[in-house]
C-alpha cells in the first residue's frame, strides 16, 4: 500500500551541494564507507544529488523498514545496482522485479528449506577438513584467498554436486575482476557502451567468459545425470513455475552465477574477518575456544551441536556487524512516497549504508570494538529490527542467510581446533565497497597448533 505524502511533508535538510551536476560524487566515490559515516551523524533523512541524481540517504531503522518491508512494492532496485548486478549476474533473483521475481523466488524457495540447509552444514565441515589436512605448524596465507578456495567447494558441492578445487584459483581470479568491473559501472552511471573494446571491458568479458564456461559445463552434467539429487541444481532443474513451466538456460545459468558469487565470496569474507578479528581480540578467541573444547571435545562439528555453541554465533554476528559484506542498499520511489515524515518525490533514489548502521552507539556502545558477548541475552530482540540488517531484510531477505550462517559457524569452529590464526601487528585492512565489502590487499595470517 502506497502511504500518500501530506500537504505538511516537507523535504529533508540537504547536504552541501557540492560540484556542479556532481554534487557529492566525488566525495562518495572517494570513501563510500566514510561518507554514510558522516551522513550517519546529521540526521534521520538527509538529500543530495550524487551525478545527477537526487539521493536521499536514510539513517535509521524505521526508514528502512517503511522501504524494505511497510512499502515495499513502491521501491524497486534503483538504476545504479541493476547496471551493475545485470551485467554479471543477468536477470536473476537478485536483480529481477515484479512478477517474475516472485516467480523465480518460488521455484527457487524449496533448495533452501531447513532439512536442506542442514546438509551445507555437513558439506562446509567437510571442506574445512580438506583445507586442514596439508597445512602445518608455521604455514602462512592469504586468510581471505584461502577461504574463497574452501567455501568454493562447499558452493560447488551444494549448489551443483560438483569439485571445482582444481578450478579455484581460476574462478577466484575471475570474480576478482567481475566485482570490480561491477564497482566501476555502480560509480560510473555514464560510461562507454559495453561493446567498446577497451583494456577494462576486455579483462571483464574473458573473465565472464571463464566463470560462464564453468557453469554450463556443471549445468550440462547435471542434466546429463538425471534425478532431482539434494544439490540446488538438481532442484532448480525439477522446479516448476504455477503454470509448470521450468526454467530456461538462461535463467539457470543467471541464478547460477548469483548463488555461486553471493554464497561464495560473501562467505568467504565473513569467515576471513572472523579469523582475523578472533586473532586480534585473544579473550574472544580463548572463550570460543572453551566452548568449543567443552561442547566438542575434539570431535568435529555438526549441525546438531550448534545450539549448544552460543559464542561460536555471538563471533559471527558480530563480525558480520562490524564487516557487513552487504554493505549498503539502495532502492527507487516509484510513487511519491512520505518517509519519517519527509517528502520523498517520485524518482528519489534512497539509500542507507549497514555499515554506519551497524555502528550506531545508541544500539552498539563502543560501536567499533569487536564484542561477541554484545549479543548475550537477545540483544537482536531488544534492538529495532533494522538497526542490524547484514542480510537485508523483507520480502526480498537474502535467500541464502540461513545457509550462510549455518556455513560460517561450522567452518569455524572445525579450523579453530586444530589451529590458531595469528595476524602479525599493525592496522587492519583497508576495505573495498565494491558490490560487496572486500578486504583490500589480503588478509594475512599465520597457523599456529594448538
Amino acid at each position: 500500500m502506497n502511504v500518500s505524502p501530506s500537504a505538511s511533508a516537507v523535504l529533508p535538510p540537504a547536504l552541501p551541494a557540492g560540484l556542479p551536476w556532481v554534487g557529492l560524487g566525488l566525495e562518495y566515490r572517494k570513501d563510500p564507507l566514510g561518507f554514510f559515516l558522516r551522513c550517519a551523524n546529521q540526521g534521520p533523512v538527509l538529500r543530495t544529488r550524487l551525478v545527477g541524481t537526487p539521493i536521499y540517504v536514510f539513517n535509521t531503522s524505521d526508514a528502512i523498514e517503511h522501504v524494505l518491508v511497510k512499502n515495499f512494492r513502491n521501491y524497486p532496485k534503483d538504476l545504479f545496482q541493476e547496471r551493475a548486478l545485470t551485467a554479471v549476474v543477468g536477470n536473476s533473483l537478485i536483480t529481477s522485479q515484479g512478477d517474475f521475481w516472485l516467480r523465480q523466488r518460488r521455484m527457487m524457495q524449496p533448495a533452501f528449506h531447513k532439512t536442506l540447509v542442514a546438509t551445507h552444514g555437513d558439506v562446509a565441515v567437510k571442506a574445512a577438513r580438506t583445507w586442514l589436512a596439508p597445512r602445518r605448524e608455521g604455514d602462512r596465507c592469504d586468510a581471505y584467498t584461502e577461504m574463497m578456495a574452501l567455501t568454493l567447494d562447499v558452493v560447488a558441492a551444494t549448489l551443483f554436486g560438483a569439485n571445482l578445487s582444481a578450478q579455484a584459483r581460476e574462478v577466484g581470479q575471475a570474480m576478482e575482476t567481475v566485482m570490480l568491473h561491477a564497482k566501476f559501472l555502480f560509480e560510473n552511471p555514464i560510461t562507454l557502451p559495453s561493446w567498446v573494446p577497451t583494456p577494462g571491458q576486455r579483462r571483464f568479458q574473458a573473465a565472464m567468459r571463464t566463470l560462464h564456461a564453468v557453469v554450463d559445463a556443471v549445468v550440462a552434467r547435471r542434466r546429463a545425470q538425471g534425478g532431482p539429487g539434494d544439490d540446488l541444481l538438481g532442484l532448480m532443474l525439477e522446479a516448476q513455475a504455477e503454470d509448470g513451466a521450468h526454467m530456461t538456460d538462461a535463467q539457470l545459468r543467471d541464478e547460477c552465477m548469483t548463488l555461486m558469487i553471493a554464497g561464495h565470496e560473501t562467505t568467504a569474507a565473513t569467515l576471513a574477518l572472523c579469523l582475523l578479528s578472533l586473532a586480534r581480540h585473544p579473550e574472544a578467541e580463548g572463550a570460543l575456544r572453551r566452548e568449543l573444547a567443552t561442547v566438542l571435545g575434539g570431535r568435529e562439528p555438526t549441525v546438531a551441536d550448534l545450539p549448544a555453541l552460543p559464542y561460536c554465533e555471538q563471533v559471527v554476528k558480530e563480525t558480520l556487524r562490524l564487516y557487513p559484506p552487504a554493505w549498503g542498499m539502495s532502492r527507487i520511489a516509484a510513487e511519491e512516497d512520505r518517509v519519517e515524515g519527509f517528502r520523498v518525490p517520485a524518482g528519489t533514489v534512497v539509500a542507507w549504508s549497514q555499515w554506519a548502521l551497524h555502528r550506531n552507539p545508541l544500539h552498539f556502545p563502543e560501536p567499533e570494538a569487536f564484542r561477541p558477548e554484545r549479543w548475550a541475552d537477545g540483544l537482536e530482540r531488544r534492538i529495532p529490527r533494522f538497526a542490524y540488517c547484514p542480510f537485508g531484510g523483507g520480502p526480498r531477505l537474502c535467500i541464502g542467510a540461513a545457509s550462510a550462517m549455518v556455513v560460517t559457524r561450522l567452518a569455524l569452529a572445525t579450523l579453530l581446533q586444530r589451529f590458531r590464526f595469528e595476524s602479525p601487528p599493525g592496522p587492519l585492512p583497508e576495505f573495498i565497497a565494491a558490490i560487496t565489502l572486500r578486504p583490500k590487499g589480503g588478509i594475512p595470517m599465520t597457523l599456529r597448533a594448538v
